[in-house]
């Protein structure tokens, strides 16, 4: 992991993390994200994505304004990937190598990712089969 990587953990927290995430995968369906899509999707109120995000868009992550779409910069598309990918590698992990049910397994990733290292998770990706690289 790079030394601005580290530093951007470092300063990212759990709930970011999950935005982020939230905000890659919208992205990735409908090329944008809106307020209202990450709080249905989180399960949270419009104003605290709305807080959310400016700490993002301040962080350098999103381009956010408001009642525009949200897009992540490079930078945040980068940190969204790795989160994304590290949340499906722990999801195959649990369903493929620990035998748990897809939801059980994709609640247990969504706590799991922010406790491993990025490292930690892809030596767990390096278990199953096919293997998963999580580098980029």
């Amino acid at each position: 992991m790079t030394e601005q990587a580290q530093e951007l953990n470092k300063r990212l927290g759990r709930s970011a993390e999950d935005y982020l995430e939230a905000i890659g995968l919208l992205c990735q369906q409908h090329g944008a994200a809106q307020v209202s899509d990450i709080a249905q999707m989180l399960g949270v109120k419009k104003p605290s994505v709305t807080a959310a995000m400016r700490r993002l868009a301040e962080a350098g992550l999103i381009d956010y304004h408001q009642y525009a779409p949200i897009q992540l910069t490079e930078a945040g598309h980068h940190y969204a990937a790795r989160v994304i990918r590290a949340h499906n590698i722990l999801h195959r992990f649990m369903m493929e190598i620990a035998g748990l049910a897809p939801e059980r397994a994709d609640e247990a990733a969504c706590l799991i990712e922010h406790i491993l290292t990025y490292e930690e998770i892809t030596a767990m990706g390096a278990k199953l089969n096919p293997p998963v690289n999580m580098q980029e």
